[in-house]
């Protein structure tokens, strides 16, 4: 959604005009899907007559990624963009610190992080616990008043990704425990050593965020606010998401 988005807004603005939007999609696995989505934003490109490219980098593991593979030209502006998939490679710091290093060498004009907003880290059993069930109480109730009790979607997310999310969280220990999720401040603390400062996110991106909020029947559940420079999405006062944006210095 953020992409078609995103292709609306350039469209849309006649002062400027846009050479050519290319989007380079990095995965491990799942390469059918992340095609099928580029090629369904090929499509709402041009629709929206934008000159569109994509390229998908598939590898074993972020340690096998460089950005050599990514074939920029020196002339292009590279934005970085991360939805929930940083934490994912919490219980892999080389992993995470490789990552971040060859985001380093692109110096992107800019890096937006979309990440889970929870403590999922800790150490004790009562402090997981407590935390996993106010942040998927939120995430169920969501999900009970956005979609219908047999939407597939629902059903998979339910069944399946919360599951075993839950599970992982709460009952396994060690390096079983392979969801650490934590909040903005821990991340703050970690892009901090790589020598990025965080940008504040503009009030005219808040208001879009809520008037896209308004488009869903979730009456006032669903909310947006600012937290230092960042946004944070809630749930009923939950809070279940962050947004942020930063550069390197």
């Amino acid at each position: 959604m953020q992409y078609t988005l995103m292709m609306q807004v350039i469209a849309s603005r006649n002062y400027w005009q846009l050479k050519h939007l290319k989007i380079t999609a990095i995965g491990t696995r799942s390469e059918s899907k992340i095609k099928d989505t580029c090629n369904h934003l090929a499509e709402f490109a041009q629709s929206m007559n934008i000159p569109f490219s994509y390229k998908i980098v598939m590898v074993a593991d972020m340690l096998d990624f460089n950005i050599d593979l990514l074939e920029l030209d020196r002339h292009e502006k590279v934005a970085v963009y991360s939805s929930v998939s940083l934490s994912n490679l919490i219980v892999k710091p080389n992993h995470l610190e490789h990552l971040m290093r060859e985001i380093r060498k692109i110096n992107p004009c800019i890096t937006i992080v979309n990440e889970v907003e929870a403590n999922h880290a800790s150490l004790l059993f009562v402090n997981r616990f407590i935390d996993a069930l106010f942040f998927y109480g939120a995430l169920f109730d969501s999900m009970s008043v956005c979609l219908v009790d047999d939407d597939l979607n629902r059903k998979v997310a339910e069944s399946v990704y919360y599951a075993y999310s839950i599970h992982n969280i709460v009952a396994a220990e060690g390096d079983d425990r392979m969801i650490r999720h934590t909040g903005i401040d821990v991340w703050r603390a970690f892009f901090c050593r790589f020598g990025m400062v965080e940008n504040e996110l503009s009030g005219e991106s808040l208001n879009e965020a809520k008037l896209l909020i308004k488009n869903f029947n979730c009456g006032n559940c669903c909310t947006i606010r600012p937290s230092g420079r960042c946004f944070l999405v809630a749930w009923d006062g939950v809070p279940i998401f962050s947004v942020s944006a930063w550069k390197f210095i």
